[in-house]
């Protein structure tokens, strides 16, 4: 019994400690033309949504699109937005290197 309760105790922690990254991409129906074909990148959940189907608080926080959102767990951590053209050109190598950048801010800030 003992053992059974420090296993679901070691899967809990686990689970609380390990973050996932989501990359969300936020679009205009208008500005289809331009949807950034975001790169597979392992253990990276993508989603795709339109601004108009967000509430009124996001759409008054968003003055380009489309936007990529990188998140971690539930936080934003980093963020590309598109110029005056409405157009995004973002590489894998990027959005890499900012999820790289992350784990490695959240594991020194760890080992402290």
């Amino acid at each position: 019994m003992k053992s059974l309760i420090n296993l679901i105790l070691l899967l809990f922690a686990f689970v609380s400690y390990s973050q996932t990254f989501t990359l969300v991409e936020i679009n205009a129906k208008w500005n289809q033309s331009n949807k950034v074909d975001l790169p597979k990148i392992e253990n990276v959940k993508t989603i795709y949504t339109y601004l108009e189907d967000q509430g009124p608080e996001l759409q008054s926080r968003i003055k380009a699109v489309p936007v990529i959102i990188l998140y971690k767990g539930n936080t934003p951590v980093k963020q590309w937005t598109a110029n005056l053209s409405f157009k995004l050109n973002i590489t894998k190598e990027e959005i890499e290197y900012a999820i790289r950048e992350n784990k490695q801010t959240y594991q020194r800030a760890g080992s402290n």
